[in-house]
């Protein structure tokens, strides 16, 4: 336990970052929106997000280098750990991978 924080109970902010390959079109860019949605069905997931990175002004912190983000949340960890190994996520990640070059999850405890 963090402060108030139980790290291993909670519901999960399964957060990630894709960097789509630079010689995409930009309907290549947006069809990859169809990823995202091919996930709603998977029943463990209790919200999903999903977006282009923003324009905003530039500043030290900011880092829109990215092309998509995604956010999904998980009752639990297990929840969290059995999504990793569903078909439907797993069928998505291997039809669509061929069009990021990087990839970076942040998984987070919420308070």
């Amino acid at each position: 336990m963090i402060g108030n924080i139980n790290l291993n109970q909670g519901k999960i902010q399964h957060f990630v970052l894709f960097w789509l390959k630079p010689q995409l079109t930009k309907t290549e860019i947006q069809d990859f929106a169809n990823f995202f949605e091919s996930l709603k069905p998977i029943k463990l997931i209790k919200s999903l997000h999903y977006g282009l990175a923003a324009n905003t002004p530039a500043r030290p912190v900011i880092d829109n280098s990215f092309t998509y983000s995604l956010s999904i949340i998980f009752d639990s960890i297990e929840d969290h750990n059995a999504y990793q190994e569903d078909k439907i996520h797993l069928d998505a990640v291997e039809k669509f991978s061929k069009n990021w070059y990087r990839v970076v999850v942040h998984d987070t405890v919420l308070a």
